[in-house]
């Protein structure tokens, strides 16, 4: 029998691609280290730069800008959507039902046309933070809050989520994370979304598939997870007692390893020093220290290092958002990765179809049903 696959697709190269490299420890969007994106542009410089192969000059980025504030307002019928969705639904499974919706009100919704496709790009980019703020109002029986038509997208996400004008520490804080956050090569829900598009599907159809993909606690839920893990902890001195319990039952410790990076997820350092001045100003200092004595530890103890789950969760945390909406806000940013690979799709597209590696029974003979 053959043993010619790659389980999980490891090392598959499926497709070729221009948007994301990683190379050792170094990611880069469109060639440019993320490391200076995260230090010196905005999250609308990084969807420009994304979708457009460049960053953009101070016209065109005028212009995106006004654009995605100009095409943020959801349409009324999703609206009432929301109020009759569960409270107690997940927010990512909210998302998911929402987003999907959005379609039935886009007049362009099934035009694959580029003049189209790049029109609802900037919709789909701009009302993603809408709903899941929306989402999280309605479950705590407040109103919506309207986006500000002067506010960048971080700074409109944390306006909608809290109704107050946020501070700029705490805009630097969501927009940097949602930089890191923007894209990651041919990870499971980009790879899904690719996946529909090369089937002709239209965008919504395939960004609905990245969510439901993104939704598993092995891809977006694991920084959810990793914060129920601080959370759980609480104190610095419980850390060993609390990892060799994982570890005796084998299991895994959320936001640690990465299938692609080996020695070290370079967005960590940006956000846990992030995490780190967040938390002071906020008064989490201790949740910190339970982290970094986390990460010590299963590195002493498994050799493990943590990705950027581990402290985006911290950071979340911090700015307000409750943790089951953390793989939404994760969301929000890896929309912009989405629709580039979506974009990418379309210019030379071929259908996926891969092929298994059989291993069941062969030459079974047929059982007639009165025999069986």
């Amino acid at each position: 029998m053959s043993t010619d696959h790659h389980a999980g697709l490891e090392e598959v190269r499926a497709v070729s691609s221009s948007i994301t490299l990683i190379e050792g420890q170094e990611l880069r969007y469109r060639g440019i280290n993320v490391q200076e994106l995260a230090e010196h542009s905005t999250f609308e410089e990084v969807v420009y730069l994304l979708w457009y192969g460049r960053l953009p000059g101070k016209t065109e980025l005028t212009r995106l800008t006004k654009e995605i504030k100009e095409n943020s307002l959801i349409p009324l019928e999703v609206k009432e959507q929301i109020n009759h969705i569960p409270r107690q639904a997940h927010p990512m499974a909210a998302l998911r039902t929402l987003f999907s919706s959005l379609a039935l009100y886009d007049h362009e919704a099934d035009d694959n046309s580029h003049d189209a496709e790049s029109r609802k790009s900037v919709r789909i980019l701009a009302r993603m933070p809408v709903l899941l703020t929306a989402f999280e109002r309605h479950r705590k029986a407040r109103a919506a809050v309207e986006p500000r038509s002067d506010l960048s997208l971080a700074a409109n996400t944390l306006y909608m989520l809290h109704g107050e004008v946020p501070d700029e520490v705490a805009v630097k804080a969501l927009d940097t994370a949602l930089v890191l956050y923007a894209e990651h090569e041919l990870n499971a829900s980009t790879f899904a979304a690719r996946v529909t598009a090369a089937t002709e599907a239209d965008m919504y159809s395939a960004i609905t598939t990245a969510l439901s993909t993104l939704k598993g606690a092995l891809h977006g839920g694991a920084n959810q997870k990793a914060m129920e893990m601080l959370l759980n902890i609480g104190d610095v001195d419980m850390v060993p007692e609390y990892i060799d319990q994982l570890l005796a039952k084998k299991q895994k410790i959320m936001g640690f390893g990465h299938r692609v990076y080996r020695e070290g997820d370079p967005r960590v350092p940006i956000l846990k020093k992030q995490a780190h001045d967040l938390v002071k100003a906020q008064g989490y200092e201790k949740y910190y220290e339970v982290a970094d004595a986390i990460e010590k530890y299963v590195f002493e103890k498994k050799k493990l290092i943590p990705n950027i789950d581990f402290y985006s969760g911290l950071t979340f945390y911090a700015l307000g958002f409750p943790t089951d909406m953390f793989t939404s806000v994760f969301a929000m940013a890896r929309t912009a990765g989405w629709i580039a690979h979506v974009l990418e799709q379309r210019e030379n597209n071929r259908l996926i179809r891969p092929r298994a590696e059989y291993t069941g029974p062969k030459d079974v003979p047929y059982i007639s049903l009165e025999k069986r």
